[in-house]
């Protein structure tokens, strides 16, 4: 039996007949969700559309994104210490709530992690395309190949390459960072500029969320995490610190070494607006990179992209994998979907499932769209569903906290505080997205909503 709390009546214990293994400690955990991030890839991805978005701001609207983030991943911090079983938010939501509301966000959590995966690997061949002129589909395919091959072996050879590739991004983040605010003489800035809406500020703090947002990679696979009521909770703190504060400190750092090279904020938000094409993935982040460091950047910068969009792509599809093995479990979805290969004590099918709807949503979306506009598209969306995830589990906290609300009113709190920067957020991308695409959200949100009263219905529940 897996112990999901101390003894008072709402901590209940669920069994570990899930067959999977635990294996991971928390160093592999840390960097396996850090890796969910992409910390080269989402500075010069999301953090080109925060700069895009805010300008100058784009390092405050970071810093509300990572306290975004952060409000919500201690709510999730609270949850992860009751119950550890394979599955994340849909686990949550499905014993804390009701079985229909786990079946909703079972569906909401695929839609977030096969787009949010997807933007990542779309990203990447888009960034690749337009620094190196490497053709984008074939980058595009060999990213989706190699990130499928890693998840159908198995997580822990995933969480070794992990550990060291994310080290080293760490480092050469760090790096770039100190030298850019070096060279351009710390020239800080959060002048507003002209045009820079409520709203436009908003899109670009959700936008700011999706980068430490990668610790959303890590609940899913507290069924194979060793010690996990301790290890989890302090890994999604970790990630989201040390995602968002690099990325609050790089945009600082690029802010800096704009306003140094055109010497005033005009020149350079010239420049900002210039690179708003939706027919090729420019950015000025890359832009200043090579002002700054030149041709000697390229080979990091390639190697970096590469990595972070196998690794990017990985850490989404292992987790969606995990939500499908775990709705499998329960009944929800086809049993199949269950399958353990004992060996590598991965759920094949599952992840080979995952591995194709990654795949799928990648390849049509990056053909109906140019790059860049995909990214933005399925990094929108996703981000949003991501925040309706959350929005549930904050629900949740406070369906557990109401029973004994003397004893648990500062969660209640904090979930309700959660609530409210998750619908600001949420306001802000609906306000800011296409009507379309909105629709494209709100659709699959019923298509999850008549499948759950279907199996509720067909079970008798």
């Amino acid at each position: 039996m897996v112990t999901t709390g101390s003894s008072s009546s709402e901590h209940r214990q669920y069994s570990s007949s899930n067959g999977l293994r635990r294996v991971l400690n928390f160093r592999e955990l840390f960097f396996a969700s850090l890796g969910g991030q992409s910390p080269f890839l989402s500075i010069t991805t999301y953090g080109t559309a925060i700069i895009l978005y805010a300008g100058l701001l784009a390092p405050l609207a970071a810093l509300v994104g990572t306290l975004i983030v952060l409000v919500n991943g201690l709510v999730v911090y609270q949850l992860s210490r009751r119950l550890t079983r394979t599955g994340g938010y849909y686990a949550y939501a499905n014993h804390f709530i009701s079985h229909r509301v786990g079946i909703e966000t079972g569906f909401i959590y695929l839609f977030y992690s096969i787009l949010y995966g997807s933007a990542y690997a779309i990203g990447s061949a888009g960034i690749v395309w337009f620094l190196f002129h490497i053709n984008f589909t074939y980058t595009l395919i060999a990213v989706l190949i190699v990130q499928a091959v890693l998840a159908i072996l198995g997580i822990k050879p995933s969480a070794k390459y992990a550990v060291f590739a994310g080290s080293l991004e760490l480092g050469i983040l760090v790096v770039i960072g100190i030298v850019l605010l070096y060279l351009s003489g710390f020239k800080i800035s959060l002048t507003t500029g002209q045009g820079i809406s409520l709203a436009q500020f908003g899109y670009a703090a959700l936008f700011a969320a999706a980068i430490p947002t990668g610790y959303g990679t890590i609940t899913p696979l507290s069924g194979e995490t060793k010690m996990a009521s301790k290890t989890v909770p302090k890994a999604i703190i970790a990630v989201i610190l040390t995602g968002g504060l690099l990325a609050v400190f790089d945009l600082f750092a690029f802010n800096s070494a704009g306003l140094a090279l055109f010497e005033s904020y005009g020149r350079f938000e010239s420049l900002i607006k210039s690179m708003i094409s939706m027919s090729a993935f420019n950015s000025p982040i890359l832009y200043l990179l090579h002002e700054y460091f030149g041709v000697l950047i390229d080979i990091p910068v390639l190697v970096a992209l590469v990595n972070d969009g196998v690794l990017g792509v990985l850490a989404y599809n292992l987790a969606s994998s995990r939500v499908l093995f775990a709705m499998s479990i329960d009944g929800w979805v086809p049993k199949p979907l269950s399958y353990i290969n004992v060996n590598t004590n991965n759920p094949m099918l599952a992840a080979l499932v995952s591995s194709i709807g990654i795949i799928a949503v990648s390849l049509i979306s990056s053909s109906l769209l140019s790059p860049l506009m995909a990214f933005l598209v399925l990094g929108g969306l996703s981000t949003m569903a991501g925040l309706l995830v959350h929005v549930i589990s904050d629900v949740s906290l406070m369906r557990l906290s109401i029973r004994r609300i003397e004893k648990y009113m500062g969660q209640i709190i904090l979930a309700t505080a959660a609530l409210i920067l998750a619908g600001y957020s949420i306001t802000s991308a609906l306000v800011s997205t296409k009507p379309m695409f909105v629709e494209l959200f709100l659709g699959w949100l019923i298509i999850g909503f008549i499948y759950a009263e279907a199996s509720s219905i067909a079970r008798g529940k």
